[in-house]
C-alpha cells in the first residue's frame, strides 16, 4: 500500500498516478529507506514514534494499526536480524503438508458430492445453507477481519460474543490467529513474509499457502507483530483456548443437526451439505479476497500494489472486494470508498448495531484524503466518473487548453 506521506511544507501537488517517496515495502517485507525521510522541519517521522503534527493526508498515530511491539523489538532485534540473515543464505523449499493437504480434498471433493445431495434435499435445508452462510460470513467480515485484525471499530461484549459464535461456525481457525496473518498479510503484502504472497501465483494466494510450509520469513513476523490488544480481549482468546470443541459444536454438530431433528432431513445428506458444501463456499469465497481481489481489477488508489477493485468478490464477499482502497485505508470499517449496502452488507450490518449501541468508534477516511491519495498513487481510474475526467482534456489542435509547452513543440514540427 501506499504509506508515504507528502512531506510538510512542500507546494508541489502530483499528477495523478504519481507517486513520491515510498509507496511500498521493499522485497524483504521492510519499509524503504524514503519512508523514514524528515520532513520540511527536520523531524523524522516513523512508525511508532509520536508526531508533533498531522501531515496533510489527515494520518493520525491512533490510526497506525499495524505496529510492531516495541518490547519485542528490543528484546528480539538482534535475533530476528541474525535468522533472516540465515533465512537469506538457506534457499526456501515449500514442502507439502499432507494431513493439510487431506482435509482440502476431502473438503472439497465432499462439496461436490454435497452440491448434488442439495438437489435432492428439503427447500428448508437449502434456506439453512444461505441462513448459516449469511451468519458465518458475518463472523469473518465484521468479526475477525474488521474488529479482530483492523480494530476499524468497537465492539461492546454481547456483540464481540456474537461474532466470535459466528466466526465459529465458519471454522476458519480462531480468530486469533486469523487476524495474526492477516495484519502479517498488509504490513508485508506481495513480499516472502506475506503469508499467501500473490507473486507466487493464483493457485498459492488462493489455497496452495495453507498445505505448503509458510517462508522462514513469515515465522518470523510472526514474533514481532503487536497481539497485545487481543490478548486483552476475553471473547477472543477464549474462543482461541476452546477453539476445537468451538468448531465441533458450531461448524459440524450444529449446522448438520438442525435441519435433521426440525424437518427430518436425512443425517447423511445433511452433513454433505451442511459441513462439506457450506465450509468450502466460505472457504472459497474468503480465498477468492486473496487471489482474485490481488490480480484482476483497477487500482484506483495506489496502483503500485497488486490488490485491486473487484466487485463481484464484494457481492460474494459481503463488501470485502474493494481491495485496493482497503489496502491504502485498512483501518475503514466500510473497507470501501462507493457501493451501497448491497456490495457491502457487512458495513450495513455494522452500521445497525451501531444504532443499536453495540458498535461505536467506526473509523473512516475522508473524501480529500482519499482524493489526494488517489490523485498521488492511484492508476488514474478513481477520477474517470466526476470532473477530474475531463480537468486536463481537449478536443484537438486549436482547442485553447492545450498546454503551452506542447504549442510550442507542434510550432517547431510545423517549421
Amino acid at each position: 500500500m501506499c504509506l508515504s506521506s507528502p512531506v510538510s511544507g512542500q507546494s508541489q501537488t502530483p499528477a495523478v498516478g504519481q507517486c513520491n517517496g515510498s509507496c511500498g515495502l521493499d522485497s524483504n517485507g521492510n519499509r524503504s529507506a524514503s519512508a523514514n525521510a524528515p520532513n520540511g522541519n527536520g523531524v523524522l517521522k516513523h512508525r511508532g514514534k509520536a508526531h508533533t503534527e498531522d501531515d496533510n493526508l489527515g494520518y493520525k498515530e491512533e490510526n497506525a494499526v499495524y505496529k510492531e511491539n516495541p518490547a519485542l523489538d528490543t528484546q528480539q532485534d538482534q535475533k530476528l536480524k541474525d535468522t533472516e540473515q540465515a533465512e537469506e543464505e538457506e534457499e526456501y523449499h515449500p514442502q507439502i503438508r499432507w494431513p493439510d493437504l487431506g482435509a482440502q480434498t476431502f473438503l472439497h471433493v465432499g462439496a461436490l458430492y454435497g452440491l448434488y445431495q442439495l438437489f435432492y434435499a428439503n427447500f428448508y435445508t437449502f434456506l439453512w445453507v444461505v441462513v448459516t452462510v449469511w451468519v458465518s460470513g458475518i463472523g469473518i467480515t465484521a468479526g475477525a477481519h474488521r474488529l479482530w485484525s483492523h480494530k476499524s471499530y468497537t465492539a461492546s461484549l454481547p456483540l464481540r460474543i456474537l461474532l466470535a459464535f459466528a466466526f465459529s461456525i465458519a471454522g476458519q481457525r480462531d480468530a486469533y490467529t486469523w487476524a495474526l496473518d492477516h495484519r502479517i498479510h498488509h504490513k508485508f503484502s506481495e513480499t516472502d513474509a506475506d503469508p499467501h504472497n500473490a507473486k507466487r501465483g493464483f493457485f498459492f494466494a488462493h489455497v496452495g499457502w495453507l498445505f505448503l510450509t509458510p517462508h522462514p520469513k513469515v515465522v518470523a513476523k510472526r514474533k514481532v507483530i503487536d497481539m497485545s490488544d487481543l490478548e486483552a480481549d476475553a471473547v477472543c482468546m477464549f474462543q482461541r483456548k476452546y477453539y476445537i470443541p468451538l468448531f465441533a459444536l458450531c461448524s459440524i454438530i450444529l449446522p448438520v443437526a438442525v435441519p435433521w431433528y426440525f424437518w427430518n432431513e436425512d443425517l447423511w445428506m445433511s452433513f454433505w451439505i451442511n459441513f462439506n458444501m457450506r465450509f468450502t463456499w466460505t472457504l472459497n469465497v474468503a480465498f477468492f479476497v486473496n487471489s482474485v481481489a490481488h490480480m484482476y481489477g483497477n487500482k484506483p488508489y495506489d496502483k503500485n500494489i497488486m490488490s485491486v477493485e473487484a466487485p463481484i468478490v464484494s457481492l460474494l464477499a459481503m463488501g470485502e472486494g474493494w481491495h485496493n482502497y482497503h489496502h491504502v485505508f485498512p483501518w475503514d470499517y466500510k473497507t470501501g470508498e462507493f457501493g451501497n449496502y448491497s456490495l457491502n452488507i457487512t458495513t450495513g450490518f455494522i452500521d445497525f448495531c451501531a444504532w443499536l449501541g453495540l458498535a461505536k468508534g467506526r473509523k473512516s477516511v475522508s473524501p480529500d484524503m482519499v482524493i489526494r491519495r488517489a490523485a498521488k498513487c492511484g492508476d488514474g481510474t478513481r477520477f474517470l466518473d466526476d470532473d477530474y475526467a475531463h480537468k486536463d482534456q481537449v478536443w484537438g489542435f486549436g482547442d485553447k487548453d492545450i498546454p503551452r509547452e506542447d504549442l510550442q513543440e507542434l510550432a517547431k514540427m510545423q517549421n
